[in-house]
């Protein structure tokens, strides 16, 4: 799936959900974040585990994790996001935050859930998004992503933009460890580029490394 006019900047996207012109938006959980939930894979470890999901759009990805037993935080700072999806997050005890994903310091969360707001924002915003993970992923917490597109070619620009792991190295602290990368094994048809599941750990504070 190609967008074929990328939103460009804050006011861009908040026109964008307001006018019902979201061509990125699946219209539910990604299937590969509900196969994992099925299967137990994504569960909490512990009762009252904590959950944020930054650029949650509509929130269908923050609904699924509550379902499934998190207690979910939901952030986007674009008009028109909040809606049913939202609605039923906080009837499951979550929170949907209209505010910027990369200035929030709320936390810290024993799991993130990033599905394309990595590739959405500018590449050279990308140092701030691993500042801001470095505030909201708690010591031993796990972030989690759905790494898209893969094997998009850097000069056609975006969003949404070319990403690999390397990138995401690149601006995480060295206390996150990648533990996997596996090609998704649900993904969505209509995306014509590359779909993976990648996992950090990071480590505590005292763990060495």
């Amino acid at each position: 799936m190609t967008w074929e006019r990328p939103p460009q900047g804050p006011s861009d996207w908040s026109r964008r959900y307001r006018d019902q012109d979201t061509p990125w938006d699946v219209g539910g959980p990604h299937p590969e974040l509900a196969r994992r939930l099925a299967s137990r894979d994504l569960a909490p470890l512990r009762p009252g585990e904590n959950a944020l999901v930054p650029g949650a759009g509509r929130g269908y990805d923050a609904v699924a994790l509550a379902r499934a037993g998190w207690s979910v935080t939901a952030l986007d700072f674009a008009d028109g996001t909040r809606g049913e999806a939202t609605g039923e997050l906080e009837r499951l005890g979550g929170r949907f935050l209209e505010v910027d994903a990369l200035t929030y310091d709320g936390g810290p969360y024993d799991l993130v859930f990033d599905h394309t707001f990595f590739c959405a924002i500018a590449p050279t915003e990308r140092p701030r998004w691993g500042q801001a993970m470095e505030r909201v992923v708690a010591d031993d917490g796990r972030l989690v992503m759905l790494v898209f597109p893969g094997g998009k070619p850097r000069e056609a620009g975006g969003p949404p933009f070319a990403m690999d792991l390397d990138d995401v190295r690149a601006v995480l602290p060295p206390d996150f460890e990648l533990v996997r990368d596996e090609p998704a094994a649900a993904t969505l048809a209509r995306r014509e580029w590359r779909e993976s599941w990648a996992v950090f750990q990071r480590r505590a504070a005292g763990h060495g490394g």
